[in-house]
């Protein structure tokens, strides 16, 4: 009984730990002219994925994070024709994400923002 008691324990502390958020899935969105396809997964609020650019171009998450309806993460992008990080600030309202990005140097460019839906 004791190891029946244990293994729950032990299968349900893992079911916990490993929790996924509800940005979790495949996300369309379209930022000025750029059509983006998000793909996010999460564990124990820490996000990987990768933002897709209509034409083929996949970036991944560089690092990010998620707490409650709330999303940061950081992609490597191009502004003005050289490599640049990009963060993304996103706050989730049902199926949709509400986003603002801009390049990670504050001096450069300006905050864009966009929203992105579910995709079922």
């Amino acid at each position: 009984m004791r190891v029946l008691v244990l293994g729950v324990c032990l299968w349900m502390s893992a079911v916990v730990c490993s929790a996924q958020t509800p940005f979790d899935g495949q996300w369309n969105g379209m930022a000025g002219n750029e059509n983006l396809t998000f793909t996010f997964t999460s564990d124990e609020g820490k996000v990987t994925g990768m933002v897709s650019l209509e034409g083929g171009v996949d970036t991944p998450v560089e690092w990010g994070f998620a707490k409650s309806d709330l999303i940061v993460f950081k992609v490597m992008g191009e502004f003005r024709g050289a490599p640049e990080p990009f963060v993304y600030v996103g706050k989730l309202e049902g199926d949709e994400i509400a986003f603002g990005r801009r390049p990670e140097d504050l001096s450069l460019g300006r905050l864009r923002e966009f929203s992105a839906t579910r995709v079922p």
